[in-house]
């Protein structure tokens, strides 16, 4: 399955977790570990640049201060390095007394800039993340450097926040390809680690009524005729629970029946109403160790780094959170099993019969599922002719490209 793993170390609390998690995958993977941490020696000096106007008197001739700069950046550069070494030693003995394959990484620079580097030039099907590292403070819900990773990268991301893969395992389904690559790495963790699947999937119909209302109120007396106001309003108020219900229900079937196919047991949830405020409560009812979804859903763009429930959960779940669809054998495994979600549409049968089989845009009008798809499917096949940049300096919601530095 992931047959390389990426770590980020830097002896925090979920940093140690992340180790020992990555052990666990290998132990049943046959995985490689690197251990990676990055130090920032040229910080240190230009900060010690800045504190010079305020030396004494006596510090200030430039020869007493050259002296002191190689000094400092002596004892700097050699206790960084001293240090970083010390950390990656916890990750090497940890490795060793469980007889997994391993390497450590040291590298120098901005620790997310760096990272972002090494997982772009080479092949990782894994990366496990700290939600927050040394720096954390009482009610930071995920640091900077794991939230700029995590959105200038396309691996698979398993992002931890407090333990082990045990227990249950949530897994967040839409229908998307990104969703299906989520279900099939969760066979394959049910499989090797016991666990108890849920598969949650929950639907909107609330969003429709509310863009009515507020149509209703914008809305000419010609304008209203012209669209047949009352006629599409009448059409949503009768199918679209029972539309919507339907399709996400669909959805649930098809991941049973995957479940069934690989002989794992699996639980589903149908729920309605705010995607992310659905599953987090469910999340805090149940416990999980983990939730899993894709980075993107249903409604992805080009472009789209991270979906807005993604977004939300990856704040605020209590449990570790592994984002997926970004592995090469997902990349190969979900293509057939998105079909199974998206089969051709019978142009002949009446409305009536065909309620399961529409889709509900985002504004809240009907359109087929065929022309729809022919869009979704030139979608998948484009690809970016760029890579994504980690020195963009806007960490929310840019898509930025990351070119190699030239010398």
């Amino acid at each position: 399955m992931y047959k390389k793993i990426f770590i980020a170390v830097d002896n925090s609390h979920h940093s140690n977790s992340c180790i020992d998690l990555g052990v666990a995958l290998s132990q049943k993977f046959g995985s490689l570990l690197v251990g990676c941490h990055v130090y920032d020696a040229a910080l240190h000096q230009r900060r010690f640049r800045d504190m010079e106007k305020g030396l004494p008197p006596q510090y200030q001739d430039e020869s007493v201060l050259q002296r002191q700069r190689d000094l400092h950046s002596s004892l700097i550069n050699l206790g960084l390095k001293l240090i970083s070494e010390s950390y990656l030693d916890v990750f090497k003995k940890k490795c060793s007394a469980s007889s997994v394959p391993h390497e450590e990484l040291l590298l120098e620079g901005k620790n997310y800039y760096e990272i972002i580097k090494e997982l772009q030039e080479n092949r990782y099907d894994l990366v496990i993340l700290g939600a927050l590292g040394l720096a954390a403070v009482n009610e930071q819900v995920i640091g900077s450097v794991c939230e700029r990773v995590v959105r200038r990268i396309k691996n698979d991301v398993l992002v931890v926040k407090n333990r082990g893969l045990d227990g249950k395992v949530v897994i967040a389904v839409d229908g998307s390809a990104a969703s299906v690559a989520g279900f099939t790495s969760a066979i394959h963790f049910a499989k090797s680690f016991n666990l108890k699947l849920i598969a949650v999937s929950v639907f909107d119909p609330h969003y429709h009524r509310v863009a009515f209302e507020s149509i209703a109120n914008v809305l000419s007396q010609e304008a209203g005729q012209i669209f047949r106001f009352k006629e599409q309003e009448t059409l949503h108020e009768e199918i679209i629970d029972k539309g919507l219900a339907k399709i996400y229900q669909n959805h649930l079937d098809t991941v049973s029946r995957m479940a069934g196919d690989a002989g794992v047991e699996l639980d589903t949830i149908l729920m309605d109403g705010k995607p992310y405020d659905k599953i987090l409560r469910f999340l805090q009812k149940e416990n999980p160790s983990t939730l899993i979804l894709g980075r993107t859903g249903v409604h992805n763009t080009n472009g789209l780094d991270i979906g807005s429930t993604t977004e939300n959960l990856l704040r605020l779940a209590p449990c570790n959170v592994l984002l997926a669809g970004g592995s090469p054998e997902a990349r190969t495994t979900m293509q057939s099993d998105f079909s199974e979600f998206h089969r051709p549409v019978n142009d002949k049968v009446s409305m009536k019969d065909t309620v399961e089989c529409q889709h509900i845009s985002e504004d809240g009008f009907f359109g087929s599922v065929a022309g729809e798809q022919k869009i979704s499917d030139k979608q998948h096949k484009k690809k970016a002719d760029t890579r994504m940049d980690p020195r963009s300096t806007n960490t929310d919601r840019s898509n930025s490209f990351f070119h190699p530095r030239h010398g």
